[in-house]
Formats: structure tokens, sequence, C-alpha cells
């Protein structure tokens, strides 16, 4: 496989923490203070394109794979 697999890449939500605004939220590395210290939540793990929480998770990086 070589090429652009952008489309094959997937992102996902564990459910263990409450979402903020994606590259923004204070709970969000490298920001955290630490492990879990962000809002608990105990939703099903899922791709963050199913959340219904009022981010948007648009595709914001491009993935190529060259052989060497």
């Amino acid at each position: 496989m070589s090429g652009d697999i952008t489309s094959k890449v997937m992102l996902w939500d564990a459910g263990t923490e409450v979402n903020q605004k994606p590259g923004e939220g204070a709970d969000q590395a490298p920001r955290q203070a630490g492990p879990n210290t962000g809002t608990m939540e105990k939703e099903k793990i899922q791709q963050a394109s199913e959340r219904k929480d009022g981010f948007n998770y648009a595709p914001s990086i491009k993935v190529m794979i060259e052989a060497k």
C-alpha cells in the first residue's frame, strides 16, 4: 500500500471524558494537568464523527505512505 490513505484513517472517541472543542480544550493533551483529570463521561467507544456533541471533526490531516 502506498499513496494517500487519509480516507482509511478514522478518529475514535473513547468516551472517558467529556469532549471539548478540538484542539482548544483545557483537558486535552498537552494542556491537561494529568491523565483522567477532565470531567468524567461514560459513553461507548465510537467514531468521533458519530458523536452528537456539537463539535466538527472534519479531517485536518493528510496521511501518506511512501515506499523507501
